[in-house]
């Protein structure tokens, strides 16, 4: 996502826009061209390079086009997969005149990596800004934030959502459908940040006495720190959480189990998120792992007294089941 106020681009940013004012006959005669040159090197594979990048330099030309009244003819744009000034994920922006650019490639977009700028390593997900920058520099350094885990190509832009054509979400809020087809209240909210993590807090709620027999009364939250292997809310994850909570339980008419002092335990998970919207999504989620209690035995009859008190019970097996429905909040910025 763009963000005008991100890092130092607000600088930049006013300083354009006051060349791109001074110099705007000119823009618009054709006798100047906005140069426009996107660099991108940190994903995995070229492919995903050439489209992030293409990404970054239509959104810096987006701001232009609504803040200065430019169209997209007044652009000249070339994207790299490399790097520019120790930068990996960066747009720079001049002014040039056109008996500067190669007539016969006006005004197409390109992609290409220049001699000048050889393919290096993939570099630290941290965006480096240099120092050496000011805004007297030739190259006006306006920076796309990368989020840490942005996926992002706008749906006006290209029109529709592929395999690595995400919008970039934050905050989601879910349901887990399983849990409610057992008349099980429950409510769980996600928090995504940087490239590849979530941390998912369910809570779950079930206050019913059916009847004298069937006694279904208990409270527990589940948080989970997770991994993504491509982006976070979309695709598969896998993570560990903790069970915390408490419990007033009967299934038959003999006796009642109630845990004083509550429950805990951990377990690792494995999931999938699948968008089938731009806010909607499913998620399917396994986990297993530990769960230890100490709980009280009482007769299941009214006033029914203590029997048995302290009982220790070591579980292992399934912790979590979840089949969500998932509402995903745009982060807009």
């Amino acid at each position: 996502m763009f963000w005008s106020g991100y890092k130092r681009n607000a600088l930049f940013l006013d300083s354009l826009s006051r060349a791109i004012r001074s110099y705007k006959p000119l823009i618009e005669s054709g006798e100047l061209k906005v140069r426009v040159l996107g660099f991108c090197s940190s994903y995995d594979t070229d492919k995903e390079n050439r489209l992030f990048g293409k990404n970054r330099s239509n959104q810096v030309k987006s701001y232009f086009i609504i803040k200065n009244g430019l169209k997209e003819k007044h652009f000249y744009t070339t994207n790299f997969i490399s790097r520019w000034r120790g930068m990996s994920d960066v747009v720079a922006v001049t002014c040039l005149p056109m008996k500067t650019m190669p007539a016969d490639t006006l005004p197409k977009e390109t992609v290409s990596t220049p001699d000048s700028l050889q393919p290096v390593d993939k570099p630290e997900t941290e965006i480096i800004v240099s120092d050496t920058l000011t805004p007297s520099d030739s190259l006006a350094n306006i920076q796309a934030e990368q989020l840490e885990s942005t996926e992002a190509v706008t749906r006006q832009q290209q029109g529709k959502l592929t395999n690595l054509e995400y919008t970039y979400y934050r905050w989601a809020v879910k349901t887990n459908v399983a849990y409610l087809a057992a008349t099980v209240a429950n409510l769980g909210v996600e928090y995504s940040f940087g490239r590849h993590y979530s941390i998912d807090v369910p809570v779950i709620y079930s206050p019913y006495t059916v009847s004298r027999s069937y006694r279904l009364r208990f409270f527990a939250v589940q948080p989970e720190f997770r991994y993504w292997l491509k982006n976070p809310t979309m695709g598969h994850f896998f993570g560990a959480h903790l069970n915390i909570g408490a419990f007033n339980i009967s299934v038959d008419k003999k006796e009642r189990y109630q845990s004083p002092d509550g429950f805990y335990g951990v377990g690792l998970s494995y999931g999938y998120a699948l968008p089938f919207a731009r806010h909607w999504g499913a998620e399917f989620t396994l986990g297993a792992g530990y769960v230890h209690t100490k709980y009280d035995t009482y007769y299941n009859i009214p006033n029914g007294v203590r029997f048995e008190k302290g009982r220790p019970y070591n579980y292992w097996g399934v912790t979590k089941v979840g089949i969500n429905l998932v509402y995903r909040f745009y982060l807009n910025i």
